[in-house]
């Protein structure tokens, strides 16, 4: 990413935390974890959202256990010179730029969560570290 691109945090919101005990007794070893991501900016506002939903599931019964989903807002100077309609009433954020805000939204959802599930069957948990160009492209959220 340029370094002439200046952004920041303007906010982070927690929007659904779930703990779901598996019905079955005994301990949850193995984890999997299913994430989905998506952007969406606002040039008038000068920010960019990434809404982050994390779903996990017992791996070996295959089950729903958790989930954790957050909204990062990150204040971006000159988003409207950055960004470009892609005609189908969706705009296209610079994909170095949506690299590291979804590697920093990333990291630190991971925090909240180990932190939200704390001293739970999930504590266990972590979310795993993730090659953020595997992830992507994001599901763009409608305007």
């Amino acid at each position: 990413m340029e370094n002439s691109i200046a952004f920041g945090i303007k906010g982070i919101e927690v929007v659904n935390t779930v703990i779901k005990a598996p019905a079955e007794a005994g301990t949850v070893s193995k984890f999997n974890f299913e994430m989905q991501f998506r952007a969406i900016a606002n040039p008038k506002e000068k920010v960019v959202t990434i809404f982050s939903d994390v779903v996990i599931k017992d791996e070996e019964r295959n089950v729903q256990i958790g989930q954790y989903s957050a909204l990062f807002h990150y204040g971006v100077d000159d988003l409207d010179n950055l960004i470009v309609g892609n005609g189908h009433n969706q705009i296209e954020i610079p994909q170095p730029l949506l690299t590291t805000l979804l590697g920093i939204s990333v990291s630190t959802l991971r925090g909240m969560m180990f932190e939200a599930f704390r001293g739970t069957f999930l504590h266990g948990g972590i979310l795993p570290v993730v090659d953020i160009m595997a992830i992507q492209p994001l599901v763009p959220m409608p305007n």
